[in-house]
């Protein structure tokens, strides 16, 4: 697994090791492609997130995105 989900009411899982830009990987059931290099610890949309739109982490908004983020 190189991605997890920590509450399922998450619209983001967090990576446990960088990922490269078009390798697919799982967050819980999911299979995603990463779009872009990600390093361990950051957060990676599961569901879309308009711009402005509540991020999820721990079941609750830790804050709002600055772009679109589309899965």
């Amino acid at each position: 697994m190189r991605a997890i989900i920590i509450n399922p009411a998450d619209n983001v899982a967090v990576a446990v090791e960088s990922i490269i830009a078009g390798k697919i990987f799982r967050a819980g059931e999911q299979e995603i492609t990463a779009k872009t290099n990600i390093t361990a610890g950051h957060k990676i949309a599961i569901k879309d997130i308009p711009a402005g739109g509540d991020v999820i982490k721990y079941g609750y908004p830790i804050g709002r995105a600055t772009a679109d983020a589309r899965t």
